[in-house]
Formats: structure tokens, sequence, C-alpha cells
């Protein structure tokens, strides 16, 4: 009796050992082993600011170009900015201060936040200047432009002095094309509007400042001094984008093109036709038309 039971103790020792041996099998085979036999070694990350895509020099930063990535601890630089040392409102509307390539971390050399020395000029792009101009309420279109978006200049001129061709008293053309707003008065980045309902008024602006060439800013200071300019906001991207923003590139609107009524003036009183006899003089015959005056040579 005692063999059977010593017997039947192996045998579930044995079992207990092939069930182990067999779980410590599937354990290493989910999980390969480090160089050496050991298990592999657990590298610390740490979550830093990077671009997440190309971004050229001078871009302003919008919700979704900066993200978090973990990343080696060991390749994080102090220059880095980790997360919990900024939060996103702080780089949102700031501009790049050079070009990045996607997933490049983000250093704080490379973001130039509002106010701060050197936004502005990090702002426009290569080859370009900041001009500003005075604007009313009409030609700002009422207060509701913003910082990035992108204008057309049109300018309207008025000739009193060729009152004898009225078709040609007036004129307007666009000048300028697809030029993008820096600011607004002195806000370089776009503010939140006003909620419907809270009796707060949207502040129209006295002052737009435009990225140009150096040549579009000769064209815009000149248009000033020609006539009345109004600035026209641009919808989304469009074929025009690709249209030259020399003045002429359209033809001007004329008075007349706008009123028909001002081009041929007055319709000439039509005539009707003159009753004509032939009046013979010692052999010759003339003909001759009755018209109010009387009885007169004919054209």
């Amino acid at each position: 009796m005692l063999p059977r039971t010593i017997l039947m103790a192996i045998g579930l020792l044995a079992l207990l050992g092939g069930l182990g041996l067999a779980a410590l099998w599937f354990q290493q085979a989910g999980n390969p082993t480090a160089p050496g036999g050991g298990l592999p070694p657990v590298i610390a990350t740490q979550s830093v600011l990077v671009a997440a895509h190309a971004i050229p020099a001078g871009t302003l930063f919008r919700p979704g170009d900066l993200i978090w990535a973990d990343v080696p601890a060991t390749g994080v630089a102090e220059s880095d900015i980790q997360r919990g040392s900024m939060p996103e409102s702080d780089y949102l509307g700031a501009v790049a201060g050079h070009s990045l390539a996607a997933l490049e971390h983000v250093r704080m050399p490379a973001i130039i936040k509002p106010g701060e020395r050197g936004f502005l000029v990090a702002a426009l792009a290569p080859g370009h200047v900041a001009v500003s101009i005075p604007v009313d309420a009409v030609q700002s279109t009422s207060g509701l432009m913003l910082p990035g978006d992108r204008v057309d200049v049109i300018l309207t001129q008025f000739f009193n002095a060729q009152a004898n061709d009225p078709g040609h008293r007036s004129v307007g053309e666009t000048v300028l094309r697809d030029l993008r707003v820096i600011a607004v008065d002195q806000v370089l980045v776009p503010a939140a509007k006003p909620a419907a309902g809270s009796g707060a008024e949207m502040k129209v602006p006295k002052t737009v400042t435009l990225e140009v060439t150096e040549r579009q800013a000769a064209t815009l200071l000149v248009a000033e001094q020609l006539g009345k300019i109004q600035l026209a906001l641009r919808g989304l991207p469009d074929v025009e984008r690709s249209l030259s923003a020399a003045p002429g590139a359209s033809p001007p609107v004329w008075a007349s093109d706008v009123s028909p009524a001002l081009g041929g003036g007055a319709p000439a009183p039509s005539e009707t036709p003159r009753e004509a006899i032939d009046v013979m003089r010692g052999g010759k015959t003339e003909r001759r038309c009755f018209t109010k005056a009387g009885l007169l040579p004919c054209p």
C-alpha cells in the first residue's frame, strides 16, 4: 500500500514540474531575451514637444502643428520642451523662428511668442516687408478682418475734371492680390470674438499691417495717394492665387461698365425722311428738300 502512495506522489510532482516548464517556455517565447540570455532592460522615456509635420520658418503655430511624443530619456536635451513645462496656449499663435522637420524636437529658440522681440520679423516671409495703412469700418470689412487672413487691395479714383465724359468719371481696379494680414491695430494674433449676448462690441480697427514685397509696398503707398483704397477679404485658396499681383493684372472697371446709361449719353433724335422735289431753272435741274426753314438744297 505504501509503495503505491509513493508512486502516486512522485507522478503528481512530475506532472506539476512539466506544467511549470511548459509555462516558462511559453513566457519566454512571447518575450525575447536580451543578449546574454537575460530579460530586456526597461528603457526610461520622456514626453517632449515635437513637430507633427514639416513647418517652414515664419509659420504661425496652430492646433495640431506641435504634438507630444515619448522618446528615450537619454536623447532628451536640456533645451527640449518637456510635457508639463509649457501649456498649449503658450505656443498657439507664436511663430516658428526657424524651419522644423517632421518629428523634430522643438526647442525654445524655435518658438517666438507674440510681444517678444523679433516676433514680427520672424513672421515675415523672406524678401517681404510689413506696411501699415489707415483703415475705417468700410475699408476693414467692419472689423471682421483678423491676422492671418488674406486680402486684395482695390483702388477707386474719381476724375471730376472730366465732366464731359460721365462714363469715365470714376474707375475701380484691383491693384494688389492675395496679401497676408500681419496685424490689425497692434494685435498680431487672432483674438477671441465677443460671445453673443455678452454686451461686448467688436472694435473697428484703425490700422492694418500687410505683408508685401518692396514693389508691392511702393504700389500700395502710391495707390493711397491716387484715390481711395479698400481691402477685400479673400476666401479659401483658389486658382486666382496664381495670377500676378502687379498693377494692371485685371482690366479696370469704369463708371460706364457699371452703369451703361453713362456710356453714350442721350440718344440722338431720329430724323424723319424729307420730301424732295426737282426745281428746273433755265434748263438746270436742282433737287431741293422741304425743311422747317423752307425749301433748301438737299444735303
